[in-house]
């Protein structure tokens, strides 16, 4: 389990990093760029078919009435 300061500093790095240059490339260029990883699994078509979305509690639970306001 990563500690509080561990998560900071992933949401740090997360907001300073520049998707730009990752947004311009496409699905073919960002796996040519991680080929010489490898520990990096590309999941296949099938893998990301059983895959279930979840969606956090939280972001479920209706917002307060001060806000609908």
């Amino acid at each position: 389990m990563p500690t509080e300061k561990q998560l900071a500093e992933a949401e740090r790095l997360l907001r300073e990093f520049d998707w730009s240059e990752i947004d311009k490339m496409s699905d073919d260029q960002i796996r040519a760029a991680w080929a010489w990883d490898k520990d990096t699994v590309w999941p296949t078509d099938v893998e990301l078919a059983e895959f279930d979305l979840v969606i956090p509690a939280k972001s479920r639970r209706p917002p307060p009435k001060e806000a609908a306001e």
